[in-house]
C-alpha cells in the first residue's frame, strides 16, 4: 500500500488516516491516541515519514506501543514498530498469521486503554475504549455509500456469536466512533451507535 502524505486531527490527542488499499479493494484508516501510556498506534496502514514526524510532534507524547484489533490486520505494524522502537501487541487469539511481541486477552486492559471482546467477527476481534473514544477493528464499519453497518455476514465467523458480542457496547455512551475501515464519526456518536447495534 502506498504511503498516506496526511492525517487528520480529530480532537487533541486523537489522529487518524486513511488509505485505499487495492489488495482488499476498500478504504483502510488507521487511528493514534494519546493515553496514559503515551501514543498509541492502532492498526497502522504506512504513513509518510514527514507527516509522521508531525504527528508525533504534535501528540506531544512519546510513542509506546502499536495495537491490533485482530488477526486480519498485521498491515503496517512490524514496519511502524522497528522504525519507532517500540512493541506490537496483538489478541492472544489473533490466530498464528499475526506476528507480535505481546498478545494481550481482549477483555483485560491493555496499555491504558479498555478493551473489548467481540467474538464471532473475525480471529481475536477486538475494540479499545477510552475516554468516550471507541475505535473497531472489523466489526463496525463505516463506509460510503452505506454508512456505519456492521461488517456483513459473510465475512463473519458466527453470525449469531457476533450479534452476542456486540451487547458488550451498549453501556458504552462514546462521544467519538473510529474504525479499520471508513471515516470518523464525531457527531452524535453514541446515537448513531445504539441505531446501528439495534
Amino acid at each position: 500500500m502506498k504511503p498516506v502524505s496526511e492525517y487528520s486531527t480529530i480532537r487533541p490527542g486523537i489522529f487518524h488516516w486513511l488509505g485505499y488499499e487495492p489488495e482488499v479493494k476498500c478504504d483502510c484508516s488507521s487511528t493514534a491516541i494519546v493515553t496514559s501510556a503515551g501514543l498509541i498506534f492502532i492498526d497502522p496502514i504506512p504513513l509518510a515519514e514527514e507527516a509522521l514526524r508531525e504527528l508525533v510532534a504534535s501528540s506531544f507524547s512519546a510513542p509506546a506501543a502499536i495495537m491490533l484489533t485482530s488477526g486480519n490486520h498485521q498491515r503496517e505494524s512490524l514496519t511502524l514498530g522497528k522504525r519507532l522502537g517500540i512493541p506490537v501487541f496483538a489478541p492472544q487469539d489473533a490466530g498464528d498469521d499475526i506476528v507480535s511481541d505481546q498478545c494481550f486477552r481482549s477483555g483485560a486492559p491493555v496499555v491504558g486503554m479498555e478493551s473489548i471482546a467481540l467474538p464471532g467477527f473475525g480471529p481475536g476481534e477486538t475494540a479499545f475504549f477510552y475516554e468516550e473514544t471507541l475505535i473497531f477493528g472489523d466489526a463496525l464499519i463505516n463506509l460510503e455509500p452505506q454508512g456505519l453497518r456492521l461488517l456483513p455476514e459473510k465475512y463473519r465467523e458466527d453470525k449469531k456469536g457476533s450479534l452476542r458480542s456486540l451487547g458488550a457496547l451498549q453501556k458504552l455512551k462514546p462521544e467519538v466512533l473510529l474504525f479499520a475501515h471508513g471515516q470518523p464519526i464525531v457527531q452524535a456518536a453514541s446515537e448513531k451507535l445504539t441505531t446501528c447495534l439495534r
